[in-house]
């Protein structure tokens, strides 16, 4: 990751990502899902005493989850994939890949996990674009060009109105705005 993120936020949102206390072997690492400000933050000050003020909530998710997410380190919303970007459910967890690697901190198979990581890295990226691809909303429009909205409700409606509304009651119309 580049120095921005290699910080002390960073460090507790791994920890909390892998539900690692103080005392805790990382090779008891786990996946769980956690929302930002009840998951990951609650868990930073009842496991480390390090409390965040509300308003860091953003400086979580910007600089440091999506970041995470883009290095394939975490994956966003694992468990409802199609929620919209703005939903307040959305949700992390520490990526199997990175999990599996994670596990294998001092000890002796360490190296090899990473080197084997590192190998994977860039397929893993491919791989998760490739599902973050999935998820979106096609619009196809009256010129056949296909446009991909991010998932939601709202962009569904917005794809039916596209393509099943206006070329019912709007023949010939011209899309301006999406």
């Amino acid at each position: 990751l580049p120095d921005a993120q290699q910080n002390e936020i960073s460090g507790y949102t791994l920890l909390a990502l892998c539900n690692i206390k103080e005392s805790d072997k990382w090779s008891k690492s786990c996946r769980r899902s956690h929302g930002i400000t009840k998951g990951i933050m609650s868990f930073i000050a009842k496991n480390y005493q390090k409390d965040y003020a509300p308003n860091t909530r953003e400086t979580f998710r910007r600089q440091v989850l999506h970041q995470f997410v883009q290095a394939g380190i975490a994956d966003y919303n694992p468990d409802i994939p199609d929620l919209p970007v703005n939903s307040p459910r959305a949700h992390y967890a520490i990526s199997q890949t990175v999990l599996e690697t994670i596990k294998k901190y001092s000890t002796s198979r360490w190296k090899k996990a990473v080197n084997e990581f590192n190998e994977k890295a860039g397929q893993l990226m491919t791989i998760y674009n490739k599902e973050r691809e999935l998820a979106r909303v096609p619009v196809k429009l009256a010129t056949g060009q296909v446009l991909h909205l991010s998932p939601g409700k709202h962009n569904k409606v917005q794809a039916a109105i596209v393509e099943e509304f206006a070329s019912r009651f709007a023949p010939g119309a011209i899309l301006l705005y999406l």
